[in-house]
């Protein structure tokens, strides 16, 4: 790794270096430029790592400041991209740099990009919520007052294409059919299908056939489902949006934007592209999908530090996202693929589907055995050459033996056991779209889910509130009003205080609180809606308290000021109300409300107040400050000084209830639970430890995980319980990493951000209440609920299913040890085969589907979520398993073998011998079922009992009906022979 750096030590010490993320544009989606200009970046003395990411076209170095200086090797870079012959669009530039330099550079992008010419796409690499206005008005070649003309648009769309997102071109069904021919173990029942057909068997190579084919077809049909693409990506584009074009406002297709277009934005509006704002009033957006962040938020034209993460860039629009109130203007920066969503899509698009763990250790078992029988079916029948027998004997012999080893019906035993799965789920609120991630959930040994309207309900809700000394606690969850305000602490007489301040938090306030469908909801800020709520629950009216305080004036809240006022008229005159962030509230006041008077507000005061907020912070609250003033008929001016301090108020998303036991659930089940959120880490840890998922881990922002190279992350990522403040693409990383080592991961989320993770997941989760149609459509599964308790449920019916797989193997597997021992035996001995090819079909698919399917109906055991998960690696038959079934298969086979030869001796035909050798097998298959059930302390539940009741009416059916004798080959038997059967069926057992 580290080439000729004799200075730079191991990676332990990468502390102690300087780490720098470049942008660089021919590293955008470039898989073979990344690598590279990472290998050049390696080559250059005193650098200790590189790493180049496609996604985001982003270059991490790590390097020591005493041997080569950043300046150094942006020049070498520049040096060897102009070597390389890069275009002038795979800019990046350097920080403090004049206009003039940028035209020469050509390699680094910070806060500058050069101006858009023909080739320079808007591709969203340049920082564009670093920049002032003017600069940004130069380098798209627009005008914020007039907007494009409809020339230059067209000249755009041209270059840049629509602003919609591309969708990577699917298989089609008859591609996928013949794939899915293409299996070595098909491949092996055609050719069985086939040899039948040579040798004039044709009932039984019509039965193989329509066998294959059916299987092939449905597992075609469940391949096209799962891999549905994502249209729903599609819906979030906005199909009109206001614009300015030619200096007027006109309504456009929105697919019809480009870099530069001017567009005009309202409360309702979805926003069409990724845009910087350049006007603004009380806007506020939610990016709850993009971000995972669930508190509205609030916009500002002001410009953003460099390293400002993605939800915290306030003077930016996100494709997809909403406006909730107020209104602005900005101007289009990103358009199509090039936009956050669409970085997303495009790492949705290379996320590749992988095998479950059972799905590979089925296959490759089945592979193994497949081969086993064709080396047996060729040693046995070139011994039989050799003693003499015809070419027809032995192909025969080797079709009996190949149907008999193969265990045909477990593909539709592991369906029928995941569709039960499926339909048990459904009754706990989880919906499957993909059967095989049921089976999945048994191995899951890791849970990343989303915080908010996961782990917590997506509601604020005030917990806590501070006012004249007095503190209280408030019940309830959610915008529900049911609940009650109760004192901890101070005077119960101070009701007045308490009041004035809930009277306050409705007056600055321009939510509603609904009841909808007999449900409560917020239209409006959420923040400002748990206010209303709070209000609610000391039975104060929200129409009530607005109506008698007429709004004049309100000054809106934005990131800069961070506090909210509004004037208003009631009886007592004109007042002015405001909330907003301790520090900022109480630089306006300069006197308290306490026992119904206004007094000074003294430095003890002030320290009380930071005392209690801080309190309430480490108790993950989100705290508002309160004031008041009378401000008569004074001007606008003297409205910022001067307040009354009433009180704060401490708010939170409430966890879910059960959420913690269900979490502890995991941990005696073996499986870590991971939050990654978009909140803050203060919040994020508070959370988590109220839940008991944090107990001794690591808590790591988006910030340090972006600076971590991958062997760093690897060397922490078992330690890590909670991320915060993360991207998508951050998401996807962890994922990746904890699936590097081995882990079998569930991914739940609800967001457009959440969905690549998702489908890297092993197992996709999807919320389906308040989740966002992209995220639902690449998960595995969708809580009806958005439920953690959910997922829980659905993590033990996974257990439950391959627990039930595993019997159902043990079962079929033994019949088949069973017949291989009888047919090789009797081949060997006598010459003469114990059952033909229609008895052995009509045991493997007929008897041993019907009875295994059974198995897959077994109820979930008690102690099913009490073991470790299973392992991804862990054998698919163990040794224990494997002793169990070579021993019934053993005694299966010698019983079936024992009594045809028995017969034979005996002087019984060979129609007869077959018949009891045909009964006998499954006969013993019938008792073999209730030996595999994994339940034995309960009675069979009534489908193995309809099962075998079936089982032995189709058997005896093919018995005793006249005209299906000939078909099968068999004749009636005695009550003698039935207690022969008898007999060897409990031998079998032994």
């Amino acid at each position: 790794m580290f080439n000729n750096r004799a200075n730079i030590k191991k990676l332990d010490d990468y502390i102690l270096y300087k780490r720098v993320r470049m942008p660089v544009k021919s590293v955008y989606r470039n898989e073979n430029m990344s690598k590279k200009i990472t290998n050049f970046i390696m080559s250059i003395k005193g650098v200790a790592e590189a790493k180049a990411n496609p996604i985001t076209g982003k270059v991490l170095i790590i390097f020591d400041e005493n041997m080569v200086s950043e300046s150094y090797i942006e020049s070498q870079i520049n040096i060897y991209i102009r070597k390389s012959k890069i275009k002038y669009n795979s800019n990046v530039i350097k920080i403090n740099r004049t206009y003039e330099e940028m035209s020469e550079s050509i390699a680094f992008e910070d806060i500058r990009t050069p101006p858009l010419s023909k080739s320079t796409p808007a591709d969203g690499l340049t920082t564009w919520h670093t920049m002032d206005k003017s600069q940004i008005e130069n380098m798209l070649k627009t005008n914020f007052q007039s907007g494009l003309t409809n020339k230059t648009a067209k000249e755009k769309i041209k270059e840049l294409g629509l602003n919609v997102l591309s969708e990577k071109k699917k298989s089609s069904l008859i591609s996928k059919f013949i794939k899915n021919l293409n299996e070595f173990s098909v491949k092996l029942f055609l050719g069985v299908s086939a040899v039948s057909f040579f040798l004039g068997q044709i009932p039984d190579a019509i039965a193989v056939l329509g066998i294959v084919l059916i299987e092939t077809i449905l597992g075609t049909a469940q391949q096209y489902k799962a891999e549905k693409s994502l249209y729903s990506l599609k819906d979030m584009l906005v199909h009109k949006t206001k614009v300015l074009r030619n200096s007027k406002e006109i309504h456009i297709n929105a697919k019809h934007l480009v870099p530069g277009d001017v567009i005009l934005l309202e409360a309702g509006d979805k926003i069409p592209a990724d845009a910087r704002i350049i006007e603004c009033n009380d806007l506020k957006t939610t990016e709850a999908s993009l971000t995972g962040e669930s508190t509205a938020v609030v916009k500002s034209i002001d410009a953003c530090n460099k390293y400002t993460e993605l939800g915290n860039r306030y003077n930016m629009l996100f494709m997809g996202t909403d406006v909730i109130c107020g209104r602005g203007k900005a101007v289009v920066v990103a358009t199509g693929m090039n936009t956050e969503i669409g970085k997303i899509e495009a790492m949705l698009q290379n996320i590749k589907s992988e095998a479950t763990p059972l799905q590979l250790k089925i296959q490759n078992f089945t592979t193994k055995l497949t081969k086993v029988c064709l080396i047996s079916c060729a040693v046995i029948g070139f011994g039989a050459l050799l003693a003499g027998r015809s070419l027809a004997q032995v192909l025969t012999m080797a079709v009996s033996f190949s149907m008999g080893a193969l265990p045909e019906s477990l593909p539709a035993i592991v369906t029928v056991s995941m569709a039960l799965g499926v339909q048990r789920m459904s009754k706990h609120n989880a919906i499957v779209r993909r059967l095989n991630s049921i089976e999945t959930l048994g191995s899951t040994n890791v849970i990343c889910c989303d915080k908010t309207g996961t782990l917590t309900m997506n509601e604020m809700t005030v917990k806590r509130i501070y006012t004249d000394k007095c503190l209280y606690d408030v019940t309830g969850s959610g915008y529900s009003p049911k609940g009650e305000i109760n004192l901890i602490e101070g005077d119960p007489t101070k009701k007045t205080s308490l009041e004035k301040l809930l009277t306050a938090g409705v007056v600055c306030n321009n939510a509603s609180l609904v009841n909808k469908e007999n449900k409560w909801i917020i239209e409006g800020d959420p923040t400002e809606g748990a206010l209303i709520t709070a209000a609610h629950k000391l039975d104060l009216d929200e129409y009530v308290i607005r109506e008698a305080n007429q709004r004049l004036k309100e000054i809106p809240f934005d990131s800069y000021r961070r506090f909210m006022t509004v004037v208003v008229e009631n009886p007592d005159g004109k007042t002015a109300y405001c909330k907003g962030s301790l520090d900022c509230i109480i630089e306006k006041c300069k006197t308290i409300y306490d026992d119904e008077v206004e007094r000074l507000l003294t430095s003890t005061d002030k320290e009380k107040l930071l005392s209690v907020c801080d309190e309430m912070g480490e108790n993950a609250l989100r705290v508002l400050a309160f004031a008041y003033k009378k401000v008569g008929n004074k001007s606008s001016e003297d409205i910022d000084n001067n307040f009354v301090f009433l009180g704060l108020v401490g708010m939170e998303d409430p966890p879910k209830e059960g959420v913690k036991k269900c979490i502890q659930k995991c941990h005696n089940a073996g499986i870590k639970v991971v939050m990654i959120t978009g909140d803050h880490k203060n919040t994020a840890s508070a959370i988590g430890r109220e839940l008991g998922l944090l107990t001794d881990g690591l808590v790591m922002s988006g910030n340090e995980l972006e600076n971590m190279t991958e062997e760093e992350l690897d060397s922490k990522i078992q330690k890590i319980q909670i991320f915060t403040r993360t991207s998508p693409e951050q998401k996807h990383r962890i994922v990746k990493a904890f699936k590097r080592f081995g882990y079998v991961v569930a991914m739940a989320g609800d967001g457009v951000n959440d969905a690549p993770a998702i489908k890297e997941a092993n197992v996709g989760i999807a919320m389906g209440s308040n989740g966002s149609d992209v995220a639902k459509d690449v998960a595995s599964i969708t809580l009806v609920d958005d439920d953690f308790c959910t997922i829980v449920n659905a993590i033990e019916e996974g257990r439950t299913v391959n627990n039930n797989i595993k019997n159902s193997m043990r079962y079929l597997l033994a019949g088949g040890i069973g017949e291989i021992i009888a047919i090789a035996l009797a081949s060997t001995v006598g010459g003469i085969l114990p059952l033909i090819s229609i008895q052995i079909l009509w045991v493997n698919v007929i008897s041993e589907s019907i009875l295994g399917s059974a198995l897959a109906t077994e109820p979930s055991s008690e102690e099913v979520m009490d073991n470790p998960p299973i392992k991804r690696y862990e054998p698919l038959i163990d040794k224990k398993l494997g002793s169990q079934i070579v021993r019934r298969g053993i005694g299966i086979g010698l019983t079936t073998f024992a009594i045809f030869e028995g017969s034979i001796l005996l002087g019984a035909g060979l129609n007869k011998a077959r018949t009891l050798a045909f009964s006998s097998l499954v006969c013993s298959q019938l008792a073999n079922v209730y030996d595999c059930r994994r339940n034995k302390s309960t009675l069979p539940n009534r489908y193995t009992s309809i099962a075998s009741a079936s089982s032995i009416a189709m058997l005896l059916g093919t018995i005793y009906i006249p005209f299906l004798n000939p078909y099968f080959g068999t004749q009636a038997l005695t009550l003698m022979d039935w207690g022969a059967i008898a007999g060897v069926t409990m031998l079998s057992r032994i």
